[in-house]
């Protein structure tokens, strides 16, 4: 094992060596002479500390100690590190946090510095208080407060430089929210505080106070104390400890002066639950009571508690209560719609039957065609049912689909019913993004509409709709090889055209289609759906005021004259912070992104692929405002949701690991970087379809990480495959390819070929040239790099 420092190895004495420190250190022979002494140094210091009486000599220190207490109330204008004390945020009986400002010019900041009380650390010793501010520094979490950097004053008080968070405290959130949201929030709290138990954290001290609810309405864990160092002293060092506490929110073993256990933070987090909460529901009282229950009969462990919470967030039976009553009511309560819908049908049918009967009795055909019906439509309500599917219960998209294949054989002598059938599995199958299934069903419909010498334009243009989707352009194009009559049909038809342009980055002409459509435009609503295409187009075009005019544009439309469209508007807002941040007004694009955010929240809730997109444009955002780290998050959690709605191999969760990959790579996190570009190469190859664009930009990240960790070779290998690959899919004087060849400049002068990296930056230069002209910004970058490469 090897150590960096005397704290690493004093860290592993006391993991491994507790009862004798000494012994410890002399089993480790490869330490130098001045690294054992100072690890001796340490161990006398621990020890002497150990064998004091707490209070026979904190008490002649009290008065001291306390007065300097006090004085931390009163640092407002002092400097720590880089950071001037501006605010008191708060203090308690660990010590003060102050809201502070960065004072060195480099960037603006704001950060809480928490400062450990002096009384505290003598009851600790100060090398644990330090040792236990390094434990929650080494925390990261997305609900958990980071922590900056560990450290001690010239007068050695204790400090920890932390995230700050502007948000509202917990019971202020709960207080305007209702139990369902407050559910939600609380099961982020328990994976957050879950996470610190496997880093060997234990809180100590939950309570509403110390969850911050941010801006996006993120829970955010705050305050840890020393509580972890603090049980492991003795008994007087505890019983001081335990005076700080909230006694309503502290579990009775804990008061009682017992060791820390991770099930004391699970009696907290249930008496959170229980003050946060307004609800005489019984399973959630049931879950609080076992919480609070006494510690033998209380939830082991905290992802216990959650795994019951989300399970009656999902209407999914709770570990408490096990009765087939209860577990058959749960399953009803969970599938109401497919319930309604079997319901519905039944009736619907049963209705259908019997009016076919009382019209005619003699219309035999008829009614059995309507038995046929029903007895479809009761097998697709009992395909639903897990006992049927062994306790699996299936998914949306599998039971669409095991169904469309059934309605070829079930419906072949009614053209009609099947025509129709397919035509609703296939918009159920596109709203889920499954458009490859989509298309199957609406081209069984199609090929019906066909036999019966009907012309639908509208399936053919759902059909090309998910082609664009997938990347099939040519397929798309040649569906729409015949323009309708009607103009409504037109500005559709010209509207899917400028979409096949936009996919093949023929950017101008796309322009010149949506044009087009808004010629032929009827209604309002298709108005609003051309406007805010030609938008997003007119970014490639670098036109972004011209983006915004027409966004805004949108959004007006859509308040005016569709206010009830709540995810249209949600929608719209979103799109005008992608055109504000485009023109760098981060700020403003935030102002309109985070409340579009929380509207498409409320309407289809968190765990849905357009909450992930909205995610990842915001997260572009704070990449731009340098909160990398905050983008992070928001980018892994944008991933998460993605995962958890594609089952299978899916472009969007490629490309989820692709935008995180290249923000980790601004932070220089190239291992997790490489890991996540990857990963979204290994989707692609997994893919029915192959998606260029995913590649490249999976590819290119690679490349980028090979290069920054000077890995030249690799680099080499991963552009020259980088280059072949846009060649095939984009052509030689594509911009992509000058970006490319511009990136392996430095690959080939680290390498030595001078002339390679030359020819590179020339090429560059010329397909800059033919596509935005010899004033564009792009080549005077270049040439300045070229420049620097000739001098060397």
């Amino acid at each position: 094992m090897t150590f960096n420092d005397a704290l690493s190895v004093f860290d592993h004495l006391l993991d491994n060596y507790s009862q004798n420190l000494t012994a410890g250190l002399n089993s480790i022979p490869e330490l130098s002479p001045q690294l054992r002494d100072e690890v001796t140094a340490l161990i006398s210091a621990h020890e002497q500390n150990v064998q004091q009486t707490l209070f026979s000599n904190i008490i002649a220190a009290q008065v001291d100690t306390l007065d300097t207490d006090k004085d931390l109330l009163s640092l407002t204008g002092e400097q720590i590190q880089h950071f001037k004390l501006k605010t008191l945020l708060g203090s308690g009986g660990m010590g003060v946090v102050y809201l502070a400002e960065r004072c060195d010019g480099q960037l603006e900041q704001q950060v809480a510095i928490k400062i450990i009380a002096p009384s505290i650390t003598l009851l600790t010793s100060k090398e644990l208080a330090f040792k236990e501010a390094q434990y929650l520094a080494r925390l990261n979490h997305p609900n958990i407060a980071k922590v900056y950097d560990v450290g001690t004053t010239e007068s050695g008080l204790i400090y920890l430089i932390m995230e700050y968070i502007e948000g509202e405290p917990l019971q202020q959130f709960c207080a305007t929210r209702t139990d369902d949201d407050i559910l939600k929030l609380l099961i982020k709290i328990c994976d957050a505080v879950s996470y610190s138990h496997q880093n060997r954290i234990i809180h100590g001290d939950l309570k509403p106070e110390n969850v911050l609810v941010d801006k996006l309405g993120e829970p955010k864990l705050v305050d840890f104390g020393v509580a972890h160092t603090l049980s492991e002293q003795s008994n007087a060092t505890y019983s001081a400890y335990i005076n700080g506490l909230s006694r309503d929110y502290a579990s009775p073993e804990q008061l009682a002066g017992e060791p820390l256990t991770t099930q004391s933070d699970v009696y907290s987090l249930g008496k959170v639950l229980e003050r946060s909460l307004a609800t005489e529901c019984e399973e959630l009282k049931s879950i609080i009571a076992h919480a609070c229950d006494i510690k033998s009969q209380r939830y082991t462990n905290v992802m216990a508690l959650a795994q019951d919470i989300e399970r009656y967030c999902n209407i999914e039976p709770i570990s408490l209560k096990s009765s087939h009553i209860y577990r058959g009511n749960k399953f009803i309560r969970r599938n109401p719609v497919t319930s309604m819908l079997g319901v519905s049908f039944i009736i619907s049918l049963v209705a259908f039957s019997t009016a076919l009967w009382q019209q005619n009795s003699a219309l035999e055909k008829e009614q059995k065609l309507a038995n046929h019906a029903l007895e479809f439509m009761f097998d697709t309500f009992n395909q639903s049912n897990p006992e049927v599917n062994l306790g699996k219960p299936i998914l949306a998209k599998d039971l669409l689909i095991k169904q469309q294949k059934k309605t070829i054989l079930e419906f072949s002598d009614n053209p009609t019913i099947q025509y129709r059938l397919n035509k609703k599995i296939g918009d159920s199958l596109t709203a889920l993004g499954e458009y490859e299934s989509a298309n199957v069903a609406y081209q069984q419909a199609l090929s019906i509409s066909t036999n019966q010498q009907k012309s639908d334009f509208w399936l053919i243009s759902e059909i090309a709709e998910n082609s664009i989707q997938l990347s099939q352009f040519s397929e798309a194009d040649e569906l729409l090889s015949s323009k309708p009559k009607s103009e409504s049909a037109l500005a559709r038809y010209y509207l899917l055209k400028g979409r096949i342009q936009v996919g093949l980055e023929n950017y101008k002409s796309a322009d010149t289609l949506y044009n087009r459509a808004l010629n032929y435009v009827l209604d309002h609503k298709q108005k609003t759906e051309i406007l805010a295409d030609q938008a997003i187009n007119l970014l490639n075009l670098s036109r972004y005021q011209d983006s915004i005019k027409l966004r805004m544009q949108v959004l007006k439309i859509l308040t005016t004259h569709y206010p009830e469209d709540l995810s249209s508007i949600a929608n719209a807002q979103h799109e005008v912070s992608i055109a504000l941040h485009n023109i760098g007004k981060y700020q403003e694009s935030l102002e309109y992104a985070l409340p579009a955010l929380n509207q498409s929240i409320e309407i289809y809730s968190k765990k849905h692929p357009i909450i992930a997109e909205q995610m990842s444009n915001i997260a572009n955002t704070y990449s731009e405002l340098k909160q990398t780290q905050k983008a992070i998050d928001m980018l892994t959690e944008a991933k998460d949701v993605l995962q958890q709605f594609y089952v299978e191999p899916h472009t969007d969760v490629g490309f989820a690991h692709t935008y995180l990959g290249n923000a980790q790579l601004d932070l220089k996190q190239h291992d997790a970087a490489q890991a996540n570009f990857q990963q979204a190469l290994a989707i692609h190859k997994q893919l029915q379809h192959s998606d260029a664009h995913l590649e490249v930009g999976a590819l290119n990240g690679l490349a980028l990480v090979y290069r920054n960790t000077q890995q030249y070779e690799k680099a080499k290998s991963a552009f020259i495959d980088l280059l072949e690959l846009i060649n095939q899919e984009y052509g030689q004087e594509h911009p992509r390819r000058g970006l490319v060849l511009v990136n392996s400049i430095p690959v080939y002068q680290a390498l030595g070929n001078k002339e390679q990296a030359i020819a590179n930056g020339r090429e560059a230069i010329n397909i800059f040239t033919k596509q935005y002209g010899q004033d564009s910004h792009l080549i005077e970058i270049v040439q300045k790099r070229l420049d620097e490469v000739q001098s060397l």
